[in-house]
C-alpha cells in the first residue's frame, strides 16, 4: 500500500509533473498516481479538490 498519492499533469508535456515522479521511482518510493487534467478551466477547482487549502494558488 503507497503512503502517498502524487497527483500530476500529462508526463509527455508537464516536467513539473515528471520531475517528483522520476524521483519517487528512482528511490523507490511506494506511491499512488493521481491525474488532474491542466490548462482547462476546470484545472484549478481540480487541483483544490486535492490539494491542502492555501497551497495552490492558480
Amino acid at each position: 500500500m503507497a503512503g502517498f498519492t502524487l497527483y500530476i499533469g500529462n508526463k509527455c508535456f508537464s516536467s513539473w509533473s515528471l520531475r517528483p515522479w522520476v524521483a519517487m521511482k528512482h528511490l523507490g518510493i511506494p506511491f499512488e498516481e493521481g491525474f488532474v487534467r491542466l490548462r482547462t478551466p476546470e484545472t484549478a477547482v481540480n487541483l483544490a479538490k486535492v490539494s491542502r487549502p492555501g497551497l495552490c494558488q492558480c
